[in-house]
């Protein structure tokens, strides 16, 4: 939830200024991966009625694939990012309407904060940033919006997380057990029960709806503050060892709780600083809290097929994921990698018969690049055609050039197939590959 805003040191606003202008500098820009503009439209989705900005999709698509730096990058991955950045940019634009209605932003501090950006990234003028802004289809003016944008949102969030104190039983966490029932007149009956001496332990194996904790005697053991719904916890925490609580009600039903033990709660590594990370931990699950009701309350309406595919496959809707892909393919037949979206929704039902005529039309419009070839030998291989998949892989081979890790990986496949002359050839690639780097490395010492 919300990892775009998980940032240490420099602001958050700061960071990611630097990781938008990164995309245009350093080609991180996700329209610059092959069949990276995945069919996207100017209409992306609607967030409560208001459009998603395509540059925020954009920006938000940039910060995911820096964490991918250095990393050989899949086709089949590009499903996964886009997906999570069109997550990330609901969850800003949620957090960004409520920062519109509770804090302010001077025009000053966007313009400190672009004056900052500007130095880290070494750009004399704005007429500099201007060009770089042009060349990837923007101006100053909207920049300065998503700018200001950033800043609100870090404001709301702030503001959520200092509105919190830590309290006497923030510092501690206690062992209770309950039992849970549908009516009062239940509950009633059975705290009667526990009073006149019988088994509290007992009773809730007996009758607790709660069929995880009933097993246990109704044990939840230990839990701090922000574990259990406020009805519930408030009612635990004013227990001492050994005491039943009257009925408390809450969405679940109707509870009786007995505490056992009370201690000092333990945070991760928090020996030295313990009164700090009592407050970062309320802090953290304060906003997990506030944000988690208004993503409860968010109607969100995903326009682009693409999109819409991804979000049901990963929600496990392969067939709605289907018809949404073939929606895409249809608006943009030549995308390959909308093909090897649709190849691994039916990979994933196990349907290969299905995904290798998407791997085939993937190859085809690929442009040569080994990488959908890959996918389709991989399918060949499943479909236990290993002649078919070996020639493929030899194909690869011969486009691989000097990227030493897909010789490795050929090396490994060609092995695994027991492809003898084809494993050797790959072996004389790498040796030739070796000598080469030995060369260089040699030059660069003189």
């Amino acid at each position: 939830m919300l990892t775009f805003l998980r940032k240490k040191g420099r602001s958050i606003m700061i960071i990611v200024a630097v990781l938008f202008l990164g995309s245009m500098f350093y080609g991180l820009s996700f329209s610059r991966l092959p069949g990276g503009s995945g069919g996207l439209e100017k209409r992306i989705a609607k967030v409560n009625g208001s459009e998603v900005d395509p540059m925020r999709f954009q920006e938000m698509t940039n910060r995911l694939l820096q964490q991918f730096k250095g990393k050989q990058l899949q086709p089949s991955d590009l499903a996964f990012i886009q997906n999570m950045a069109l997550s990330q940019t609901v969850d800003f634009m949620l957090v960004l309407a409520e920062a519109k209605k509770r804090v302010r932003v001077a025009n000053v501090e966007v313009e400190g904060a672009i004056n900052g950006l500007m130095q880290q990234q070494k750009l004399n003028s704005k007429q500099e940033l201007e060009a770089a802004l042009k060349r990837i289809g923007t101006n100053l003016g909207r920049f300065k919006n998503l700018i200001k944008d950033e800043i609100l949102v870090q404001k709301m969030v702030t503001k959520v997380r200092s509105e919190v104190t830590v309290t006497p039983d923030d510092l501690r966490e206690v062992r209770a057990s309950h039992i849970l029932v549908s009516q009062e007149a239940r509950a009633r009956e059975l705290l009667t029960r526990i009073k006149k001496g019988e088994d509290f332990g007992q009773l809730a194996k007996e009758y607790s709806l709660d069929t995880g904790s009933a097993v246990k005697s109704g044990d939840l053991g230990f839990f701090a503050t922000g574990a259990m719904v406020d009805t519930f916890e408030k009612a635990a925490f004013k227990l001492k060892a050994g005491e039943v609580s009257d009925i408390v009600k809450t969405s679940f039903g109707y509870h009786l709780i007995k505490v056992y033990d009370s201690r000092l709660h333990k945070f991760a590594g928090a020996e030295k600083e313990f009164d700090r990370a009592a407050l970062m931990d309320k802090q953290v699950k304060s906003f997990n809290k506030w944000f988690g009701e208004l993503r409860a309350k968010a109607k969100v309406e995903v326009f682009t097929p693409i999109l819409q595919g991804h979000d049901f496959r990963f929600k496990g809707r392969v067939y709605e994921a289907i018809q949404a892909y073939k929606k895409a393919i249809a608006q943009e037949p030549n995308n390959p990698m909308l093909h090897v979206f649709l190849g691994d929704t039916f990979s994933m039902m196990g349907k290969n018969d299905l995904a290798l005529p998407e791997y085939e039309a993937a190859a085809s419009l690929g442009g040569g690049d080994p990488t959908y070839s890959l996918l389709l030998a991989k399918t060949y291989e499943r479909l236990g055609q290993t002649a078919k998949a070996i020639t493929i892989y030899e194909q690869v081979s011969l486009v691989a050039g000097d990227n030493k890790a897909m010789h490795e990986d050929l090396l490994k496949k060609f092995r695994e197939l027991k492809a003898g002359r084809q494993a050797s050839h790959e072996q004389a690639e790498l040796a030739a590959i070796a000598k080469r780097e030995k060369f260089e490395k040699e030059l660069k010492g003189q």
